[in-house]
């Protein structure tokens, strides 16, 4: 599908609708890094136009083609549209109603919520997305801790988020968003997931330097040396600057 015109995306989806959002993925990629934005959000257009005509072997296959679209869609970019990524997760909340052994409302859940996080702008939207990533966490558990330390990391920043656009909400969704981060940190370092452990420092540094913390400073400082033990000079670099301005 390198080459991939109208109307081969619309015939290659039909055939196989998998298959062909495989390669449509591939190709995106390769469009984004070439700074082929135009044509990046024709063929975004395309696969939408798409979508209603698809026919799929189970219902569970056509919620995961429509989860996987909604990630898409609800990823920062060119394409980045967070009313159809919300239509599509719909159609996969729609088969994964519940919590069970699979996990699959749970990461439906996750993956909605940090789409609402990266993409929503308004003080109901970044609510949404905390309610939603605590959802998640009533299934990841302390028995799931890997799993929870990512919804965890990313819960912390949607509630930093929410202080951004609610400045009457700020205190409290700080000291929240301190409490995720310092929490999926801990459970980070347990496991050895060095460069989570790191992402997550930064971002506990990042929270409490907007809560006007005095312990903002060594958490960049811990973070960037936790950069340089993996050879991510740049991260820890922007790490140990920003502890410099406010140490």
């Amino acid at each position: 599908m390198e080459d991939i015109r109208e109307p081969s995306l619309r015939d290659a989806l039909r055939a196989s609708p998998a298959e062909a959002y495989r390669d449509f993925f591939r190709l995106q990629e390769r469009l984004r890094d070439e700074g082929e934005t135009a044509r990046l959000r024709e063929l975004a257009q395309e696969l939408w136009d798409a979508l209603p005509e698809l026919a799929f072997a189970s219902d569970e296959e056509r919620a995961r083609f429509h989860h996987n679209v909604a990630v898409f869609f609800g990823s920062p970019g060119g394409a980045a549209d967070l009313s159809r990524a919300r239509r599509c997760f719909g159609v996969a909340l729609d088969w994964w109603r519940e919590h069970d052994d699979s996990g699959w409302h749970a990461r439906v859940l996750h993956n909605f919520a940090t789409a609402l996080s990266n993409l929503g702008s308004t003080e109901a939207e970044l609510g949404e997305a905390v309610g939603l990533f605590e959802r998640a966490l009533a299934w990841r558990t302390a028995e799931r801790e890997i799993a929870r330390a990512v919804t965890l990391h990313h819960l912390g920043i949607a509630w930093r988020r929410l202080a951004e656009v609610a400045p009457e909400r700020a205190p409290e969704a700080l000291e929240k968003s301190a409490a995720a981060l310092n929490e999926a940190v801990g459970i980070r370092r347990r496991h050895g997931l060095a460069e989570g452990e790191a992402l997550s420092l930064f971002h506990l540094a990042l929270s409490l330097e907007r809560s006007g913390s005095e312990e903002a400073a060594s958490r960049f400082d811990e973070a960037a040396a936790a950069f340089d033990r993996l050879g991510m000079e740049s991260q820890a670099e922007v790490s140990r600057n920003r502890g410099r301005a406010i140490g």
